[in-house]
Parts: C-alpha cells; sequence; structure tokens
C-alpha cells in the first residue's frame, strides 16, 4: 500500500510540472476566432496562439534573429498526425502563451499539438490546420474593433487609420493580418520572398468588393502576411466601417473596422449620436424604454411567444483615445453589416440596455416613465437603472401584465451630480413585426428579410445569434438600416461564421431579431451625447443550415 501512495505521489507531481495548454486555447494570433466556427482554423504558414500554464520561462522570450529554430527558451511545439510529426516555429514563449509559426507542410485536418518544456510534454490537444483562414490584427489586440490599417499617402507617410486619421474613398490601404497559406517551399524560418501568394482573395468594406492589387507575406517577418487594396469609391463613410477578407473563396476570418471620410478628416456617423462622445471624450448617455418578444418554435413542444417589456439607462464618460471602440455604441454605416465571433455565450451577454462602458456617471437616484396606466419609478444606481416593467407569455395562464402599450408617454430623471435633470416624450407606435420571419436560414447565400410596423423615423437594426454550445462559439451580426426602410438583405459573407445548427436544437441558440434604434437627443445639462426613446426588439428562433 504504501507504494502505491508513493508512486500516486509522484504521478501527481509529475502531471503537476507538465505543461499545460486551456481547453480550445490555440487560435489565430490575430483573430482569436474560436475553432468551432468555419473560420477558426490555423492556417498553414499563419502565426497562432497557444494559451495555457507551465510553459516555463519566468520572463518571456522573443525570437530575434533570422534563421528561426525550433526551440525558444528550451520551449517547442510539435504537431503529430498519425506517423507525421512536425514542429512548429516558436516567436514568443512566456510561462502562459506560445506564440508560433504553424509550419507550411504541417498536414492538413486534425492535429495533435503539444507544448514542450525541456522534456515535459503537455498532455495532446485537437487543432484543425487548414490551407488559409484569415485573421487581422486589431489595435486592442482582442480581434475586434478597428484594426491595422495603414493609409497610403507617399512611401514614408503611412498612417495607422483612425477615426481622427480616417481614410478616402479610393486610397490605398495596406491590411495587417496572418493566415493566407503556406509559403512555396516551406522555408517559414528565413524571411518569407514578397509576391503575391496562391490564393484567392477577397476584401469587402462596407460590405463592397474592394481591388486588391497585393496578398502575400511581408519579407520583414515570417508567418506576417499584408493586403494591400484601395477603399471603393461607393464605400460607405463612418466611423466603424466594418473590413472583411474572404480567401479560397469560402473562409471568412474576423470582421475589423476602419474609419472612411469622404475629406480624409475625422470620422462622423450621422445617424448615431453616441460616435461624437466616443470619438472625441465626453458624457454620454442611453434612456429607453423597450418591448421584447421573441417568437419561439425550435427546439419546444409548442409554439410560444414571449414577451416582457423593461426600462432602462446608462449614462457615462469616455476619454479620448486613438483607437476608440465599444460594440454597444460603435455600430456600422447604415446598409452594412458587422460580425463579432467568440468564445463564450454572446446571446447570454447581449443587453440593450447594458452599460457600454467607460466611467459611470451619477444621472439622479430615479427614472420615472409616466403614461395613462401610471407611473413606473426605477431607483438608479451610480451610471444605471434598469426594471422590468410586464409580461406576457401566450398559451400561459400567467395573466397579461403588458405595459408599454401604443400611446403618449414621458420618461424623466432626477438629474444628479453629473448629469442634469431630465423629461423627454416618446411614443410607443404599433409593433414592430416580421413580414416574413425567416426560419431555415442558408448561410450560404444572402437572406432577405422585411417588416412593418414601428416608428418610420427610427433606424432598425438587424441582428442575429448562432451559438454552438458543444464547442463554446457564437457569432453575432449586426445590420444597421436607415430609416424609413422595410426589409435588408444580409450578405452571404456575414453569415459563413455562423454555425450549423445541431441536430439536437438544445445544443444551439439561434435566433434573428429586429431592433428598432432609439435616437433622439435628451436636454439635460453634463451631455456630449444621448439616445433616448421607445424600442422594439423582435425576434424569432431560427435554424441556420
Amino acid at each position: 500500500m504504501r507504494l502505491v501512495s508513493l508512486l500516486s505521489c509522484l504521478l501527481v507531481a509529475s502531471a503537476c510540472a507538465q505543461p499545460l495548454v486551456y481547453n480550445r486555447g490555440v487560435l489565430n494570433a490575430a483573430s482569436f476566432m474560436p475553432q468551432g466556427l468555419a473560420g477558426g482554423g490555423i492556417a498553414q504558414g499563419s502565426i497562432f496562439s497557444i494559451f495555457g500554464t507551465r510553459f516555463g520561462p519566468g520572463s518571456p522570450v522573443e525570437a530575434s534573429a533570422f534563421p528561426l529554430g525550433t526551440t525558444l527558451g528550451n520551449v517547442s511545439v510539435t504537431l503529430t498526425q498519425g506517423a507525421t510529426t512536425v514542429n512548429a516555429i516558436p516567436l514568443y514563449v512566456s510561462n502562459t502563451q506560445v506564440n508560433a509559426i504553424m509550419p507550411s507542410n504541417a498536414p492538413l485536418g486534425r492535429v495533435s499539438l503539444r507544448v514542450l518544456s525541456g522534456a515535459l510534454k503537455s498532455p495532446p490537444v485537437p487543432v484543425t490546420v487548414v490551407t488559409s483562414a484569415f485573421g487581422i490584427f486589431t489595435a486592442g489586440g482582442a480581434g475586434t474593433g478597428p484594426g491595422i490599417l495603414q493609409n497610403y499617402i507617399t512611401a514614408v507617410n503611412q498612417p495607422i487609420n483612425e477615426p481622427s486619421i480616417a481614410a478616402q474613398p479610393g486610397q490605398t490601404i495596406i491590411l495587417w493580418g496572418t493566415g493566407l497559406g503556406p509559403v512555396p517551399g516551406g522555408a517559414d524560418n528565413v524571411a518569407p520572398p514578397a509576391g503575391n501568394l496562391p490564393i484567392k482573395v477577397e476584401v469587402f468594406v462596407g460590405g463592397v468588393p474592394a481591388t486588391v492589387a497585393y496578398s502575400g507575406r511581408t519579407p520583414c517577418c515570417s508567418g506576417t502576411d499584408q493586403i494591400v487594396f484601395q477603399v471603393p469609391a461607393s464605400a460607405p463613410l463612418g466611423c466603424w466601417v466594418p473590413v472583411m477578407i474572404r480567401t479560397g473563396g469560402a473562409t471568412v476570418g474576423n470582421v475589423v473596422t476602419m474609419a472612411i471620410q469622404s475629406n480624409g478628416t475625422s470620422c462622423a456617423d450621422p445617424l448615431n449620436p453616441l460616435s461624437p462622445p466616443l470619438v472625441a471624450g465626453g458624457n454620454s448617455a442611453i434612456f429607453s424604454a423597450y418591448r421584447a418578444n421573441t417568437h419561439e418554435d425550435v427546439g419546444v413542444a409548442a409554439t410560444v411567444d414571449v414577451t416582457s417589456d423593461y426600462l432602462g439607462g446608462a449614462a457615462y464618460g469616455s476619454q479620448a483615445a486613438p483607437f476608440p471602440f465599444n460594440l454597444m455604441v460603435s455600430l456600422p454605416p447604415a446598409g452594412t453589416c458587422t460580425e463579432y465571433g467568440e468564445a463564450g455565450d454572446l446571446l447570454g451577454g447581449a443587453s440593450s440596455i447594458a452599460a457600454p462602458g467607460g466611467q459611470a456617471l451619477n444621472f439622479g437616484t430615479s427614472l420615472t416613465l409616466t403614461s395613462p396606466k401610471g407611473t413606473e419609478t426605477l431607483t438608479a444606481a451610480l451610471g444605471y437603472a434598469a426594471g422590468y416593467l410586464g409580461g406576457f407569455i401566450s398559451d400561459n395562464s400567467i395573466p397579461n401584465t403588458l405595459y408599454l402599450n401604443p400611446g403618449a408617454y414621458t420618461l424623466a430623471g432626477t438629474g444628479g451630480a453629473d448629469i442634469g435633470a431630465f423629461s423627454a416624450s416618446l411614443t410607443v407606435p404599433q409593433a414592430l413585426a416580421w413580414t416574413n420571419p425567416p426560419t431555415t436560414v442558408d448561410r450560404t447565400q444572402p437572406l432577405t428579410v422585411s417588416w412593418s410596423g414601428g416608428n418610420p423615423s427610427q433606424a432598425v437594426a438587424v441582428t442575429g445569434f448562432g451559438e454552438d454550445l458543444p464547442t463554446n462559439s457564437s457569432v453575432m451580426f449586426v445590420c444597421l438600416v436607415a430609416s424609413g426602410a422595410t426589409s435588408f438583405t444580409i450578405p452571404a459573407v456575414i453569415l459563413a461564421n455562423v454555425p450549423a445548427t445541431r441536430a439536437n436544437p438544445l445544443q444551439s441558440k439561434d435566433v434573428i431579431y429586429l431592433v428598432s434604434l432609439p435616437g433622439a437627443q435628451v436636454g439635460a445639462t453634463g451631455l456630449n451625447g444621448s439616445a433616448a426613446g421607445f424600442s422594439y426588439v423582435s425576434g424569432t428562433t431560427v435554424v441556420y443550415q
């Protein structure tokens, strides 16, 4: 028994000393897109990141000169498929992260990856190797928001695109990323040759195809790619114009943003009253009463409509920064779509009244909403207030307690140390309703949706979610539609990364919403931008094929 106990202790100690790669901890180093999504594979010749623990070095070690080796800081990475094993080329090594080049001769398909710290090996983890899956580097380093794109002015003047340094239609742009594909000859350890790689590359700027002048390695850096393109003359203007790359006619990477303005100065978003204080710094607020309805007919025993009424508000201050971005505020221009592909539950974390971030501001002790049915009052915390007003579930004996029926309402705040008191009139119109609710969505084809009702003066967002629970992978797309429109076509390039609905629908969370956006300004002191009003949120569950 003592011998068994001793052996058990030795085995446990050995396991605790081993390097450990976190579950789903291998990602494209630019996009960080989960491998559960179509664009999340690791391309031959690309730079990828491995996250884990006990990799070795107490202080980070970086490769500094060619030729690059297969060991760095006593750490190496192997990839095995059957009888074939190849070594990745580490570029950066710390105790918790390794950045490496996937060798151009790595076998395609499923491989087993191990991190070796000296003689200690991590348990193997599965990785999918593909020919190409392009990721765009971003200013925030997380795969979303402003991309690393340079506005080409002259050979010695190529500033990075940002809202205060917007590009112009027709201007040449240099985009940085990784994942175009393997280099000819497979020599990833030396400076790569310049030249277009033999892979079809398409660039979409605000949904408009762009002319590509170059798509290949940058000679300075193994694994790093450049795409040179021209901003289309018809590209939409705005602070957060979506940019996406499709390779091989099928694989779409992460969506980033760039600023475009006709005169090349600071950007502007006429439909978005919250963009100026985010770009230049200042105080913002959102105050909204909204009705959320979801028609559920997937994964349920009987079709049901769930309707809820809410009131909420958020006030926050933003500091001026070179690359401002916030998922709740940084909307695409009208007529375009953007997308986010991440690990986790984006649907569970989404809220139309969630504080967009920044410094919380005091806008008073309460929010009130007054109607012929009476007054509802919410107690406000610092920077935030939210409350449930009532609801209804069809085919259910629970009483109908809905509050936000069509009519005139008054929304008021007491005012506080940062934001003054305000009172705003809002009208609840007839319901925003689908006229062709999608049921089965072919992700290889554009999807046209249409609706009726609502307030014609309000812009509408078409927002979709696709979540694959077994792989913990989520996609959210947001399309902004100009006020007055009653239909919109979602491009196939936006649907490409949405996970297919599982045969067991309980393993997926798939829904598309219509959202009318509040756009009225609040006349309160202390605010540099605001949005207030009523919103409809009308959702329908779908099956993605």
